[in-house]
């Protein structure tokens, strides 16, 4: 079981978008909100995730492909 913490930046055309939903579609880790700041300009989320290494590395490609800034934290 692997754990990565970091912020999902989304810029303003995203905003709106089920980015959070979608990605727990695709995937099956554990996925714990941190904290978050969404204004209809701009948001960030921080998240864990929790599974399987592959499938957390897969997803932070699908998010980037996506269009999100990921900026990894340290916990």
């Amino acid at each position: 079981m692997s754990s990565k913490t970091f912020r999902l930046i989304y810029p303003r055309h995203l905003v709106g978008e089920p980015i959070i939903n979608n990605l727990l579609r695709e995937y099956t880790f554990k996925l714990n909100i941190l904290r978050a700041s969404i204004t209809p300009e701009s948001g960030w989320i921080d998240v864990q995730l929790t599974g399987k290494a592959a499938e957390i590395d897969n997803a932070i490609t699908w998010l980037k492909n996506e269009g999100v800034e990921i900026h990894f934290l340290e916990k």
